[in-house]
This record gives structure tokens, C-alpha cells and sequence, in this order.
């Protein structure tokens, strides 16, 4: 399928820097999906596994090129199985995301996202953050001289992610503040935190200056906004008025029917305030 280069740049008025999803244009090359977006006038796409692409630079190249933002790649741990919060996989921890600091900048990209790993029930929460901590003041100086923020997410465990180790927007904020890098924050998912506490709009005031990052889905059902219960325009002109100028990422999957210039057009009226 070739790019189509002459349509309505739909996200040409957009407030925030929102990153469409790369699987959303199937036929396409990584280079030609960074085309297409632009050409919708979107700013940004994400797709997690960019740093494993083989035409990394081509698309760096093309990005600068045309002035597009790579939005987040994923660096180290898991989200059921081990992660930082274990000690033993500390030395992996490190060795991941130096991997990942060069696989970003070979793809462009400034932000990587990290897990924790699973709750372990050896030890108490508090241990485990300060594992977490202790893994993340070890790459931090790596990921300071590269210029680049390693995110670590937090995931709902009431429906989709049970056994998770960071849930809250308050922990990640403490978890974040008592690692004291500004290459360390962590990635407020909105779908997750509405399952998992609510209040979207007021913790991501209160906790502006320890997220790096964002993803978002609506819910109930993760589909695209207005399928669920979350005003986005209110949310995203929350969130641009934090400050906030990295990516806003789409982490979602669309309703079945919905073409990609109807979902783009969705989006861009969510983000028009």
C-alpha cells in the first residue's frame, strides 16, 4: 500500500504532542508510516519495540526529516515476572537498558520505558521500591549523559495486570523523588490510573514534576476516546497545562469498524482546546 500523500492533515491544529500508533498503518515500511503520520499532520508516533527495528536510522532520519517525535521504546523488566524489584536481576537491569540507551539514540528517541516486575511476597513493599530505586541510581548517570528519561510504568491490577508491583500515582511519585534523577520518572498511563485510583485529572497536576510520559486508552474497553467514561479533551488540556511537552502516546486498540482518518479525526478534536 503506498503512502497517501494528499489527505487532510487532520492533526495539523493539535495542542499536545500526541503519537499515534505505528500498527495503525498496516503495508507500510517504519519509513513510510513516518511519512503517512506527517502527513495527517500528526507530531508523533510510538511503537514499544522501535528499538529492535532494523531500519533504526532510516527512521531517525526521516523523522528529523519531517519533523516527527519518536515516542517511548521499552527498555527492561517485566510486568508478571522479574524486574527491578528483585536485586538479582539488577546486574540484567543494567545491562538492558545501556542496550536500549543505544538503541535510542540510533532510533532518535529520548524516553524509555521500564518495569518493575511482579509484587514479591519475600518482602515488603517498601523493600521493594527501594529495590527499584537502588537499579534505577545505578543506569541514571548513564541516562543523564545521553539525555534521555526512563519511565517506569504504573499498571492497573484490578482487571489486567494482577500482581503488578507499581500501582499508584503516589508511589511512583516517591519512588521517583527518592531516586533524585531528572533521567527518572514515571509513565502515567490514563486508562491504568482510572482503574486503579481515578482523579486523572488532579494526580496528574499534583505529581507534574515526576512524569515523564503518557499513554492513554479510554475505559472501560481500551478503545479510542469517547467509547468510555474519560473526558480527553479535559484531560489532555489538563495535561498540557502542567507544562508538559513531551509525547502523549496512543496505547489502545480501535473500535473494529473505525477507519484511521475517523479515529485520527477523534483524536485531533480531543486534543483542539
Amino acid at each position: 500500500m503506498p503512502v497517501k500523500h494528499d489527505v487532510e492533515k487532520i492533526g495539523a491544529g493539535i495542542k499536545i504532542k500526541l503519537a499515534v500508533m505505528s500498527g495503525w498503518f498496516p503495508g507500510l515500511s517504519h519509513v513510510e508510516m513516518v511519512e503517512q503520520v506527517a502527513a495527517y499532520g500528526f507530531p508523533a508516533f510510538e511503537n514499544l519495540g522501535a528499538g529492535k527495528w532494523e531500519d533504526k536510522e532510516a527512521v531517525r532520519d526521516k523523522c528529523a526529516e519531517l519533523g516527527i517525535t519518536v515516542g517511548a521504546i521499552s527498555c527492561s523488566g517485566t510486568i508478571v515476572g522479574d524486574g527491578p524489584v528483585n536485586p538479582a536481576f539488577h546486574d540484567t537491569f543494567v545491562a538492558e537498558v545501556k542496550t536500549a540507551i543505544a538503541n535510542a539514540k540510533a532510533l532518535g528517541t529520548r524516553t524509555l520505558l521500564a518495569l518493575t516486575g511482579a509484587e514479591r511476597t519475600d518482602m515488603t513493599m517498601a523493600e521493594q521500591m527501594a529495590n527499584v530505586a537502588k537499579a534505577a541510581k545505578r543506569v541514571a548517570p548513564m541516562l543523564e549523559d545521553a539525555g534521555m528519561v526512563m519511565t517506569f510504568e504504573t499498571l492497573n491490577v484490578k482487571k489486567d495486570h494482577k500482581g503488578y508491583a507499581l500501582v499508584y500515582s503516589n508511589q511512583a511519585a516517591e519512588l521517583v523523588q527518592s531516586i533524585g534523577s531528572p533521567a527518572v520518572k514515571f509513565l502515567f498511563d490514563v486508562y491504568h490510573q482510572q482503574i486503579s485510583e481515578g482523579d486523572v485529572i488532579r494526580n496528574l497536576t499534583d505529581y507534574k514534576n515526576e512524569i515523564g510520559h503518557y499513554h492513554f486508552g479510554d475505559n472501560p474497553g481500551r478503545h479510542e476516546p469517547g467509547t468510555g467514561e474519560l473526558n480527553y479533551k479535559n484531560i489532555f488540556k489538563a495535561i498540557a497545562d502542567t507544562g508538559y511537552t513531551g509525547c502523549v502516546s496512543a496505547e489502545f486498540s480501535k473500535t473494529k469498524d473505525l477507519s484511521v482518518e475517523d479515529l485520527l479525526r477523534i483524536l485531533a478534536d480531543c486534543a483542539t482546546f
